[in-house]
């Protein structure tokens, strides 16, 4: 999990920073497998396995790269000083979803227990910031499944993995319905 979770994380980079971004090492807990060459394919850089602690070591530099892309809305409140509307749980809820994703679709009651919540108590904060779980749920991989699909190297099998599809036919009817366009279709459009 703690794999997809990188890899989620390197990908987010190099959708702002840039499709040739990668991190210095990549350093992973997990016993060395057989075939290293994919992690090393997919971070585009050394991966160091059996570390003492997981983490993706990044460059000086990275930490001034400036991605004030938010919405303009929230960019003027920001400017104005008027106070920012706060979507707390909504936050909270969608980063669990994408910590959950790669063991399977998670239910509201696995995000509430990892949470420490009840999933009354999750749905009742979700609605008080007017949302609802399977809406964030659904967002949250229509989201990371166009952020993936932009990156040339990621294999369908990889995207239904890290989108919690149980296999990349469920992938390709969820993206149809999502965008109009079958995954294929959508990556011809993209000269890809």
């Amino acid at each position: 999990m703690l794999d997809a979770f990188a890899a989620i994380y390197v990908r987010t980079c190099r959708s702002r920073l840039g499709r040739g971004y990668a991190p210095l090492a990549v350093h992973l807990q997990r016993p060395a497998p057989d075939n290293p060459q994919p992690w090393e394919d997919l971070f585009r850089s050394p991966v160091m396995f059996s570390a003492q602690e997981n983490l993706l070591e990044f460059g000086g530099d990275d930490f001034d790269s400036h991605l004030d892309d938010g919405p303009v809305q929230v960019n003027e409140q920001k400017a104005n000083g008027d106070p920012l509307p706060s979507l707390i749980w909504e936050q909270r809820v969608r980063s669990a979803i994408e910590t959950l994703l790669p063991d399977g679709e998670p239910t509201a009651e696995s995000i509430a227990a990892a949470l420490h919540l009840s999933t009354r108590s999750l749905h009742r904060h979700l609605a008080d910031e007017g949302c609802c779980y399977d809406l964030l749920l659904n967002q949250c991989r229509q989201n990371l499944a166009l952020l993936h699909m932009n990156d040339p190297q990621s294999s369908l099998s990889e995207i239904a993995y890290l989108l919690g599809f149980t296999d990349t036919e469920s992938l390709s009817r969820a993206f149809k319905r999502w965008t109009g366009l079958t995954p294929g279709q959508y990556r011809s459009a993209l000269g890809r």
